[in-house]
């Protein structure tokens, strides 16, 4: 995995322009870079994941990610890719015309439909699981647009650096049954951005822009007031010319000004992350900036000196340990306000925090015509010892995930094995690293025999709790709980 991102980086990095013989796009414009094998051949994975989906709606925001998986859509499916933009209060106003001519410029089909988070319940109170909600919205327009239009696959830009935050909102997906076309292929967000300027696209380079309801700390009512300050305050700023940015809405004042349901504009801070290199510059915009902030009702406005990172928010989860499930404790009903600690000490130099490990692993679930799935269990000598898994391993440098689960599955149990579509995207985080797991459907050409592993066994999914199964293995336990309740229809047949 490394060796792909650095493959990515570099050749992001020393590709300036075009050159002589580059192959050109059918706009004529030739194409800026060039792509390394690994990268092709993900590019090739990746075309035929989407094409197999024959028909597709693709959640479409207008960022990289998305706009790549629906350029892939329109070049394989055509008129069968279609996007869904769905417009509220929390997406930036200048993204929803941008959206809207990214999808003209690719010639698809795109419906815009009005969507509402903040009068879902859970998602204004702002609890650390927001984004959950937010997809649940998202998915409950995407689905009766999908039943008009006869579509059967939902498509979204989720890519694998993704999975390695705290991101609820995976969990609304996987249980609508979305497909993440980049996260199969095995794509990262330098990879993703590479093969968008390798294809043309307008947005290779455009900056992240989540939603502007990550502007907000968790505990803070979100309101449609309070998302005009911010939206505003960010049109501000890149008026001025900067790409890469957030603010950050952070209350202060006594309770009783903070309520959410007060008429007043409720006196607050604005907190704007720019990158290093552009905080010189802002400075020196110091009267401008602050202006457009006291004209949108902010009290304060401030620069923070650690600069631009996406997801800040969720500093304060990962240094108190809370997983994604964890909510917030309950805020009193009269306010709710942030009441700031005394401010630590600042350290003469800034502590940097040195990005985690992250594994990328695939896995393989064949089920026989019993309903039972095979599972093995982990030898002595290996980590873990002697928890039981569902079978597969690490994808190693230049391979695919197929490949890899192919060959794990005949180094482990003996197996020609033929692996299908993907079941399910598993995001788990140990103490020492990330794992990102691909886990397909697959069936044997003959019975599974222990080979690298300590035993083998097929088992009915109701019995599957009693077994001690590894961490990262527990979400599809329930899952398969889950529906062979529901139906007795098997996955797949073993011989």
């Amino acid at each position: 995995m490394g060796q792909v991102l650095m493959d990515a980086e570099h050749t992001l990095s020393s590709e300036t322009g075009p050159r002589a013989g580059d192959p050109v796009h059918p706009t004529g414009h030739p194409d800026p870079v060039a792509l390394s094998p690994i990268l092709h051949d993900k590019l090739a994975h990746l075309r035929r994941i989407i094409a197999s989906y024959r028909r597709v709606l693709v959640a479409f925001s207008g960022g990289v990610d998305s706009a790549l998986v629906l350029q892939i859509a329109a070049e394989q499916l055509g008129a069968d890719a279609i996007a869904l933009t769905a417009v509220s209060e929390t997406m930036a106003s200048r993204e929803i015309e941008s959206a809207a001519t990214l999808a003209r410029t690719l010639g698809v089909q795109h419906e815009q439909v009005r969507s509402n988070e903040l009068a879902r319940p859970g998602f204004a109170q702002n609890p650390t699981d927001r984004c959950y909600h937010c997809k649940t919205e998202l998915f409950s327009h995407c689905s009766p647009v999908a039943e008009r239009l006869q579509i059967s696959a939902i498509l979204l830009g989720t890519n694998l650096d993704d999975l390695s935050d705290h991101r609820p909102g995976l969990t609304a997906a996987r249980e609508q049954g979305a497909k993440q076309p980049l996260v199969e292929a095995g794509l990262t967000k330098a990879e993703v951005r590479l093969l968008a300027r390798h294809l043309g696209l307008s947005v290779w380079d455009k900056p992240q822009l989540a939603c502007l309801s990550s502007r907000f700390p968790y505990g803070t009512h979100i309101t449609p007031g309070r998302l005009r300050q911010v939206d505003g305050l960010e049109q501000a700023l890149a008026d001025l010319g900067f790409r890469q940015l957030r603010v950050r809405y952070h209350l202060i004042g006594t309770p009783a000004a903070a309520s959410p349901t007060a008429t007043e504009v409720p006196p607050a801070l604005a907190r704007i992350e720019l990158p290093q290199e552009d905080l010189s510059r802002a400075l020196a915009c110091r009267a401008q900036i602050t202006q457009a902030a006291k004209s949108l009702g902010f009290a304060f406005v401030s620069l923070d000196l650690d600069g631009f990172r996406s997801g800040s928010n969720n500093l304060v989860l990962h240094t108190l340990g809370r997983s994604s499930s964890v909510r917030p404790a309950p805020v009193p009903a009269a306010t709710d306000a942030v009441v700031a600690p005394e401010p630590p000490a600042v350290p003469a130099q800034p502590i940097a925090t040195p990005p985690r490990p992250r594994k990328l692993v695939v896995a393989g679930i064949a089920q026989d015509k019993t309903g039972a799935v095979l599972i093995s269990q982990r030898r002595a000598d290996q980590a873990m010892p002697l928890f039981w898994e569902f079978p597969g391993g690490k994808v190693e440098p230049g391979e695919l995930p197929q490949e890899a689960l192919s060959r794990e599955l005949s180094e482990e149990l003996g197996v020609i094995a033929t692996v299908g579509t993907v079941f399910d995207v598993i995001g788990h985080r140990y103490p020492d690293f990330d794992l990102v797991m691909l886990v397909y459907r697959c069936t044997f050409d003959r019975p599974p025999t222990p080979r690298e592993v300590a035993d083998v066994r097929w088992v009915f999914p109701a019995d599957l709790a009693t077994f001690r199964i590894l961490p990262a293995d527990e979400p599809l336990v329930q899952r398969l709980i889950s529906e062979h309740s529901a139906s007795a229809q098997p996955l797949a047949g073993r011989p």
